[in-house]
């Protein structure tokens, strides 16, 4: 009798977790929905000369959890290396190899020789580590440059020329540890700035075992750890005598925002109430995400914060700006065809683990709200069916098969091994604050440990009821891997996008849509002619001179089924994959019909500037007066 009590606990609990779980689809359902998708799968280039490594030499303090600090540093970004006008090269960070690779993608010929990306007269100290990747034509001459981030020194510049690369530093050399970045005109002045988001404290030194500092750190809190580092934005400033160009760190764009030491691994920039000005979400681990509304002007910078607005059913960590989640990815993208942009972040969701769920949070394009301080968005990822997946990392919303019904790819896992060490993971989040930056209180982490290691790719597609399912076992990449950077691009221009992986500690994967779908596309890559004084705009004719992608103009499309699509060109949202600065829109079945499009976007002076033209079905390259 005394066992009564108990045995009904437990019964009751199961029901509860039975209602809890989201309901699955039949059989047929998948098949159906999976009938449209196929990837085939090819590794992507790293030197079969050198010997890898599966874990970091770390300092003697961050020993016991060698593993935990060695678990990132995969970075993946999509180029036009050879200038044949397709994004089918890729630059990759392989921590296997603690190098940075520029290459061509599998089975798109033979175009140029894999080569390392290598720092030949910049300072190197010992334990310094490549962390991550923006690609862009940071000096306006027409050829794309590459930034690299690192952990153990602030970033570097690699300015692309007829000989090879020439390197410059961003900043005079500094001990940084920066997880992600992106490109954006956060001053609207017509070129895009940089902005670089940080993770451990400055100065704190990772990588060198030989290092005899003992001031080395953990958050000191695992919902609001504000012990991190400032995150830093560069305003472009003009051209030196050298080519190279001029960035100025803005040094007060944090003046009266909370929280300035974040320990932020995801970024996005995008405009998400229509005045042509992007905005930020900044996706923090250990503490809260902030939603940035931009106000700035010229030359300065000046940021809002938005939180969001909590009802009587919502919950606090739901509602932007309130969350303890461990923000690790973040993409702004229109989701449901309303031409507004919406945002999508990986936290941690493992089932019996700390399933924190991950947010997608819809934009009611409500500006009222924000003029009072209050962001319109509502966390839908339940409904949706997104709230639920792995430890999650990058995650990206594109059309794979034309429908223009987005589908949802997201990078997961955290470290593989033997000893499930989620117990004592769990058993730290109840830790004292105080005593969490301490490393001594940490459990071990080393080789052989394993947290969330049974991981996968998930691939979302969206039902007839309206929510979203994890497909990637019916489609065939549902392999075991432990993934941080997803990139995303067309990169053979037959209209159907395909993507990249960067995986921690294996081999990373390129996955090349093979979709059987006849639905229709339409791709725009739009971009500025820099030496050209035509104020009118060019569609697919032979530009003479340099080009650069226009990063931040806006695509929408209006349909006459009353759907309105929305994409921009992005700088590199993300964790650390980076998507193709292309526009791709999944048209359906409409049989070839002419699409109006409407162009906004600012010229060098930050003008802005709008268009409408009419285009056919397929690619076209847009040339927009700069």
């Amino acid at each position: 009798m005394k066992q009564i009590p108990r045995i009904i606990a437990v019964i009751l609990l199961l029901v509860l977790y039975a209602f809890a779980r989201p309901k699955d689809i039949s059989n047929s359902e998948k098949t159906k929905l999976s009938s449209n998708f196929n990837f085939e799968k090819s590794i992507l280039y790293y030197p079969k000369n050198l010997n890898p490594i599966f874990v970091r030499k770390v300092h003697p303090q961050y020993e016991k959890l060698s593993t935990w600090i060695s678990s990132i540093g995969t970075s993946v970004a999509f180029i036009d290396y050879d200038d044949d006008n397709l994004l089918n090269d890729v630059v990759s960070i392989d921590p296997r190899f603690n190098r940075v690779f520029v290459s061509p993608l599998n089975n798109t010929g033979n175009r140029f020789l894999p080569f390392e990306l290598e720092v030949k007269t910049l300072p190197m100290n010992e334990g310094v580590a490549p962390s991550g990747l923006l690609v862009n034509d940071f000096n306006e001459d027409g050829k794309e440059d590459i930034l690299v981030m690192y952990f153990g020194r602030s970033p570097i510049l690699f300015y692309k020329s007829d000989e090879g690369y020439d390197e410059a530093e961003l900043i005079l050399n500094e001990t940084w540890n920066s997880t992600t970045g992106t490109i954006a005109d956060f001053d609207s002045d017509g070129h895009p700035d940089i902005f670089i988001g940080n993770y451990f404290p400055n100065e704190s030194i990772l990588y060198n075992p030989n290092c005899t500092d003992k001031n080395q750190i953990m958050q000191h809190s695992m919902s609001h750890g504000d012990n991190g580092a400032r995150n830093r934005i560069f305003l472009w400033s003009g051209i030196d005598k050298n080519g190279k160009a001029i960035f100025k760190e803005d040094k007060n764009w944090l003046k009266g925002l909370p929280l300035p030491n974040d320990w932020t691994l995801a970024v996005a920039a995008g405009d998400i109430d229509g005045d042509l000005v992007p905005d930020l979400y900044i996706s923090n681990d250990f503490g809260p995400d902030k939603l940035l509304l931009n106000k700035s002007t010229k030359g300065k910078l000046l940021f809002k914060e938005l939180k969001g607005q909590r009802t009587f059913t919502s919950l606090k960590s739901n509602i932007i700006g309130n969350d303890s989640f461990k923000g690790m990815g973040a993409e702004m993208y229109d989701i449901n065809n309303d031409g507004l942009l919406d945002i999508f972040v990986s936290n941690i969701a493992d089932d019996y683990a700390l399933h924190e769920s991950h947010f997608l949070f819809i934009n009611n394009g409500d500006k009222k709200l924000i003029e009072s301080g209050i962001a319109p968005f509502e966390n839908k990822s339940e409904d949706l069916g997104m709230s639920r997946s792995s430890w999650g990392w990058d995650c990206k919303f594109g059309d794979f098969n034309n429908d223009m019904i987005p589908e949802a790819v997201q990078a997961t896992g955290f470290v593989k091994g033997k000893t499930n060490r989620w117990p004592e993971l769990q058993e730290l989040a109840t830790l004292n604050d105080e005593l969490l930056a301490d490393i001594n209180f940490w459990p071990q982490l080393k080789p052989g440990d394993a947290i969330s290691g049974n991981a996968h790719i998930p691939f979302f597609v969206k039902s007839e009821s309206g929510k979203y399912f994890d497909l990637s076992k019916n489609i065939g990449i549902d392999e075991n891997q432990i993934t941080r950077a997803i990139a995303i691009a067309d990169i053979d221009h037959d209209g159907k996008l395909d993507f990249v992986t960067g995986n921690q500690w294996e081999d990373s994967k390129l996955y090349h849509n093979k979709s059987k779908s006849f639905n229709s596309f339409l791709g725009l890559s739009l971009k500025f002619p820099l030496n050209s004084t035509n104020n009118s705009i060019k569609i697919d004719e032979k530009i003479e001179g340099p080009t650069k992608y226009a990063i931040g103009a806006i695509a929408k499309i209006k349909l006459k089924n009353g759907k309105e699509l929305m994409r921009f060109v992005d700088g590199g949202n993300g964790h650390s994959g980076r998507n193709s600065p292309e526009l791709h829109f999944g048209l359906g079945k409409n049989n070839n019909e002419i699409v109006s499009v409407d162009l906004t976007w600012r010229n060098s002076k930050g003008i802005i500037k709008k268009s409408k033209i009419n285009l056919n079905n397929g690619w076209h390259t847009i040339y927009l007066p700069y």
